[in-house]
């Protein structure tokens, strides 16, 4: 890793890091729960109003 670069060199560094590791991803079976991807679904619900309640009754 090289300690000093220009804005486009980070870039490409931290962009070929994100595809390596999604590459990884794609090829692996997490069995961390913290490791999951939860599914669009899921992360559409978090991101709602719903992400945001607490279980109280209404």
């Amino acid at each position: 890793m090289v300690l000093e670069l220009n804005p486009k060199a980070a870039y490409d560094e931290v962009f070929q890091a994100l595809q390596d590791h999604h590459e990884w991803l794609s090829n692996s079976i997490p069995l961390i729960a913290s490791e999951n991807v939860p599914s669009p679904a899921v992360r559409e619900a978090i991101i709602s109003d719903f992400g945001n309640r607490y279980a109280e009754k209404a």
